[in-house]
């Protein structure tokens, strides 16, 4: 079995995008529906990961400039739960900083899940502030800068 990999979403993603984000934010978290989507979801660009059969396993969002001139801001990363810990996450994660540094972005910022905080600290992030409450859940800020993805290394 091969490493996982991401790719930029295409509009034929969408339905399984949403499908995964539906499945892990509303139904395994609680997180409202009416809360999941936004309208962000349609300017920004959307990463996944994909099984060995095919489907969509793992999602991402990157919004360009969202935190500042040359900030981009990535949320709404969600793993199918039969395949976390498997890599799909931080393929997606590799492909959004990608695709930030191909924007021109010098710096990503998320709002961490803190149960998720040692998975964003192994790809580079540090926590920026204190843990706060979003939809009930425990979050942080956290920031990573993109100079190997800027420099062509990653």
């Amino acid at each position: 079995m091969s490493a996982p990999r991401a790719t930029v979403a295409t509009a034929e993603d969408w339905p399984e995008v949403t499908a995964l984000r539906h499945r892990v934010f509303v139904a395994e978290q609680g997180v409202p529906a009416e809360l999941e989507h936004d309208d962000a979801d349609t300017t920004a660009v959307h990463a996944v990961g994909r099984d060995e059969a095919g489907r969509v396993v793992a999602t991402g969002r990157l919004l360009l400039d969202a935190a500042g001139p040359g900030r981009a801001v990535i949320g709404r990363m969600a793993a199918d739960a039969a395949v976390r810990g498997r890599g799909h996450g931080a393929a997606v994660l590799a492909a959004l900083h990608r695709a930030a540094a191909e924007h021109g972005q010098v710096e990503v910022e998320l709002h961490a899940q803190a149960t998720a905080r040692g998975f964003y600290e192994r790809a580079g992030y540090r926590t920026v502030g204190a843990e706060y409450l979003e939809v009930g859940i425990a979050h942080v800020t956290m920031r990573r800068r993109l100079d190997a993805e800027r420099a062509g290394q990653v």
